[in-house]
């Protein structure tokens, strides 16, 4: 018979309480919207009974900009960023945004916690992985004396992941501020395709074309919320194309695509992937011809 015991909840006032406890306590879970953690992690085989609150601290509730970035705190709700203005130079961080659940979910789910469910990537991390995102971890080192010194450091987000798919957080260590440099590219892709639960495929792309000829292109799949799939040899293989493709190359272009990417033994996944990135490859086109077009 599980061991009946109560949850010990702390809301720290502070980042300095915040990272005392959490030193202190490195097991302890971390809880800011808890719109994920409700479902799946309050369970009897998986319970926490040391939980910090950490949704009511307003340095992780802050937002800045400068001239090439936005700085936002793990803790800035989804909905809030939709509200915010530093979100605008992106239109496919803002067509995510907006497919991330209802109203009341974006209220309460924030950016960080988005970003730290341990055995899932969600929306967010392919989308700021082509933005190049970067991430502050803070935490607090205790010295021979007695005293504590705070540190913090900034990784790209690709570093952000261990071999095991987890973020690659150190003992006691927080995810604190996310930075967000200003790029676009003119061209924007996104497609999230829901399969069962929490499963998920998406495709998501930036690029940029000059008189039809595509001069860079970032793109990420998600495959099932498990992996993120991103291959520079298959950007580097577009780079130089006119768009819109002719037929002949579009079929090439698929004929090659499990050169760059493992085929899936499910073939629903398999013919998901394929789908979602042909649909990418007709859709690539300058903005200025669509504009001319229509004008």
């Amino acid at each position: 018979m599980m061991e009946n015991r109560p949850f010990h909840v702390h809301v720290p006032s502070n980042m300095t309480e915040l990272l005392n406890l959490y030193n202190k306590a490195p097991s302890s879970l971390l809880m800011a919207g808890a719109t994920h953690l409700m479902n799946h992690t309050f369970c009897k085989e998986a319970e926490h009974y040391n939980i910090l609150s950490i949704s009511q601290l307003d340095e992780l509730k802050k937002i800045s900009r400068t001239e090439r970035y936005a700085d936002l705190g793990s803790c800035v709700s989804i909905n809030t960023m939709i509200e915010s203005s530093v979100i605008l130079s992106s239109s496919l961080l803002k067509e995510t945004l907006h497919q991330m659940g209802p109203n009341p979910i974006r209220n309460a789910a924030t950016i960080g916690g988005n970003l730290c469910i341990p055995d899932r990537r969600m929306d967010l991390f392919p989308v700021l992985l082509l933005l190049d995102a970067r991430l502050e971890l803070r935490h607090i080192i205790r010295k021979k004396n007695g005293r504590a010194s705070y540190k913090s450091r900034w990784i790209h987000i690709n570093t952000f992941l261990s071999a095991d798919g987890k973020p690659a957080l150190g003992v006691g260590e927080i995810l604190t501020r996310i930075r967000i440099p200003y790029y676009d590219g003119g061209f924007h892709f996104h497609r999230k395709v829901n399969i069962k639960d929490n499963d998920f495929f998406t495709i998501n792309a930036l690029a940029s074309l000059e008189k039809g000829i595509l001069s860079d292109i970032r793109l990420a799949f998600t495959n099932g919320g498990l992996n993120v799939l991103r291959s520079r040899d298959l950007e580097a293989n577009l780079l130089g194309r006119r768009f819109p493709l002719v037929r002949k190359d579009l079929n090439e272009i698929m004929q090659n695509l499990n050169q760059y990417f493992k085929t899936s033994d499910n073939l629903y996944e398999d013919y998901l992937v394929k789908s979602l990135f042909r649909q990418l490859l007709e859709s690539l086109a300058d903005p200025s011809d669509i504009l001319q077009n229509f004008g």
